[in-house]
């Protein structure tokens, strides 16, 4: 709820692991080593469970991440064009289980209620996220928020991911620009 690094830095080290943190990683597309290997991953392991370290992820692959949690751990594959002439028609994967997608979704709704992301609970429906803020060695740093709406039942959901680049802190920047994606996305009937 209030984005704590060290705890996330202990949760990967202690807890989670560079296998398992790796495996579900590469199952989201996403790079967490360079190279993208269990070993390379270790070697900064408490930075990488934080999104920090080697990971290198984009806004749609971010988006798949929202989109997971907001569809029960089932990661829908994701795709540019939704057509007829788009052949990525693969069935979804289960990343995490029902309860653990409740209990994180809960956990993203209370950052927008209380935490770091309330500039984006200014939404006409119920709105989860996380702020993230990704550090640059010599620039000011990326503004990140990724979320989901509606929180908790709903036919027709959203997934967004926002990132500013230079915008410093996501909870300043990226939040109230997802909150606005909503909003949009509600009064157009995307969202139910």
């Amino acid at each position: 709820m209030v984005s704590c690094n060290a705890f996330f830095a202990q949760l990967g080290a202690y807890d989670v692991g560079a296998e398992p943190l790796w495996t579900t990683a590469n199952l989201m597309g996403i790079l967490s080593a360079t190279p993208n290997t269990a070993d390379q991953l270790r070697k900064s392991l408490p930075q990488s469970s934080y999104g920090q370290g080697q990971v290198l992820a984009t806004p749609f692959q971010m988006a798949r991440v929202a989109a997971t949690v907001a569809n029960g751990g089932t990661m829908p594959e994701g795709r540019w064009v939704t057509d007829e002439t788009n052949a990525r028609n693969t069935a979804p994967q289960t990343v995490l289980s029902a309860d653990l997608a409740a209990t994180l979704g809960k956990f993203m709704r209370e950052v927008v209620t209380q935490g770091t992301g309330r500039k984006a609970g200014s939404t006409s429906v119920p709105m989860a996220g996380k702020t993230g803020t990704a550090e640059l060695a010599d620039a000011p740093s990326h503004a990140w928020f990724i979320g989901f709406a509606p929180y908790g039942t709903g036919t027709r959901k959203i997934a967004v991911s926002v990132l500013v680049e230079n915008g410093v802190y996501g909870a300043t920047n990226a939040a109230p620009a997802a909150a606005e994606i909503v909003n949009a996305a509600a009064k157009l009937g995307l969202v139910q």
